[in-house]
């Protein structure tokens, strides 16, 4: 039977020492596609050279908490820096992506007296898809 929910699952962008695990303040996860179409280059012989390409950006969103090592914090502190990310959609689901993605700074704050998120987006690079067997199931 096929795993249709998003979540419980994971999401931890790490580096050596660096490393985070965003799955217990996020609500939101998703790899954007964004397909780009150059303008066509036509050639004397009346052919065409079209290309086309995908840029992609790990996107969600972030639940806004106030203590010293929030996660919009750790992001500020690693604003500019690639580190490899890994994505479990669902646990008990077989799937997992990995890449890399551009950390950059998120908003952090919002309306008075309520829970606040912001979203983040970060460019993602070198995504693979592979199988994914929980700790459970080894």
């Amino acid at each position: 039977m096929a795993t249709r929910t998003l979540g419980p699952g994971k999401l931890t962008i790490t580096n050596t020492g660096k490393g985070r695990d965003f799955s217990a303040n996020v609500t939101k996860v998703q790899l954007v596609a964004s397909n780009n179409t150059d303008d066509p280059i036509n050639f004397l012989d009346g052919s065409q050279d079209t290309s086309t390409s995908t840029d992609w950006t790990l996107e969600g969103t972030i639940v806004d908490d106030f203590d010293t090592d929030n996660l919009s914090a750790w992001c500020f502190d690693h604003s500019g820096e690639t580190m490899p990310f890994e994505w479990v959609p669902n646990n008990k689901g077989k799937i997992k992506w990995t890449g890399k993605v551009n950390v950059s700074a998120v908003s952090i704050g919002g309306d008075v007296k309520s829970k606040n998120s912001n979203d983040f987006s970060f460019p993602a690079t070198e995504l693979a898809h592979s199988a994914y067997t929980s700790s459970s199931e080894v």
